[in-house]
């Protein structure tokens, strides 16, 4: 290993050493029985299908969405097998990257990393996070690419800014969002003009048609236009006929979570798996949900009030970033007439929470004692994010907050 760089990976390591342990914690946490469900789960059902025709005949059957983060799944299955492993590792993968980039969103806009490496373990060991780092769906990769696009504009880079909103949008659509939050932040910051925008623009555009190009060769240019309008379409006006969608106005109230999976009388679960169960003597149930915390998420809401309304003649970065995240996020699907299942999105909206939540708690100085609650609450639910056998009697009492199995 040269010299120069041996170095330079010393002094990463000495100066965020605190993100390296959060980082490996959480490596763990989504390493955990990730092959133990051995069937596809929920999305992962169109997903992984979908990047094993791209395999096989170079086709993407799966127009609802952009076509890269199925072009990574079919890379990770042509590299490594066709196995639950591989239709999830490239998952753990971007959310540990999309964790190391929020940290670093952060740290540029505090210079503080005690509220640097507190904003990414709310964001990183969050139960929704951890789910769908777990998981071969579209989500994880287009939050991580927004975040590094976020990044990279945020250190004025507007190539690599351009070239990873670029990405993101060809994962899915949504990650527009983010970059109308940045780029606002940046405006009215004066800190890019507007060649600047133009330039990313031009470079998220050329990337998002690269993307596309290999598909647009062998379907031709007009397949790939009417792709375009029936993602409009889908997002905006079409009816989303499911028992599992609500409207925004419910997301915020960690109304309607979605269960990915749960037992089934001919699921198998292996004995090594039933060890809290026999610990407490309990029949054994599984189940899978994507929900958010709400030792974090309830706090985070209540901090983003409490920075809209702070008197402070001046804005912070992380007051203004944080406020301008979750309109840029949020309030766009106030306006969209059809409902979505929440936590697609919520995945994008929730960082603003948790920023608030760590500035929150850093500046009154509780933040060690947040750290232990949350702490603790991640433990708790452990088993309805990494599929652990549980007793019966927990899904009872977090019924109020998880709800009952849909099938």
């Amino acid at each position: 290993m040269p010299v120069t760089f041996r170095r330079r990976l010393e002094r990463f390591h000495n100066e965020h050493q605190l993100l390296i342990d959060l980082l490996l914690l959480a490596l763990v946490l989504r390493l955990v029985y990730l092959n133990a469900i051995a069937t596809l789960v929920f999305d992962e059902t169109f997903y992984v299908p979908a990047a094993q025709q791209i395999l096989a005949t170079g086709i993407d059957p799966n127009v609802e969405h952009p076509p890269l983060v199925k072009l990574i799944l079919a890379g990770s299955l042509a590299l490594f097998g066709d196995n639950p492993l591989t239709w999830r590792l490239p998952s753990v993968v971007f959310g540990l990257a999309g964790m190391a980039f929020f940290y670093f969103i952060v740290l540029e806009l505090s210079k503080s990393k005690k509220l640097a490496a507190f904003s990414a373990a709310l964001l990183g060991f969050d139960p929704l996070h951890v789910l769908m780092s777990r998981t071969g769906m579209l989500d994880i990769f287009m939050l991580t690419f927004a975040f590094g696009g976020c990044y990279f504009l945020l250190k004025r880079n507007w190539t690599w800014g351009g070239v990873l909103f670029g990405l993101g949008i060809a994962s899915k659509w949504p990650a527009l969002l983010p970059f109308v939050a940045v780029s606002a932040f940046l405006f009215l910051r004066k800190k890019i003009r507007p060649v600047d925008f133009g330039y990313t623009l031009l470079v998220m555009g050329l990337v998002y048609l690269l993307v596309y190009a290999p598909f647009i060769l062998v379907q031709g240019p007009s397949e790939w236009l009417s792709s375009q309008t029936y993602y409009i379409g889908k997002m905006t006006t079409m009816p989303a006929a499911s028992k599992l969608t609500s409207t925004a106005a419910q997301w915020i109230f960690l109304q309607k979570p979605v269960w990915f999976a749960r037992d089934k009388p001919d699921f198998h679960v292996p004995d090594d798996m039933l060890w809290l169960t026999n610990l407490f003597g309990a029949a054994p149930a599984l189940g899978v949900v994507a929900f958010g915390n709400p030792i974090s998420w309830i706090p985070g809401m209540l901090a983003l009030v409490w920075l809209a309304l702070n008197k402070t003649k001046k804005l912070s970065g992380v007051r203004l970033f944080s406020l301008l995240w979750f309109a840029c996020t949020y309030l766009p699907f106030l306006l969209i007439p059809r409902t979505h299942t929440a936590f697609y999105y919520m995945l994008l909206i929730f960082p603003a929470y948790m920023l608030a939540a760590a500035q929150f708690a850093v500046e009154k100085k509780i933040n060690k004692w947040y750290a232990v609650a949350f702490g603790l609450s991640v433990l708790f639910f452990l088993p309805l994010v990494v599929g652990l056998p549980a007793p019966q009697e927990y899904y009872q009492l977090l019924k109020p907050l998880i709800g009952e199995y849909v099938p």
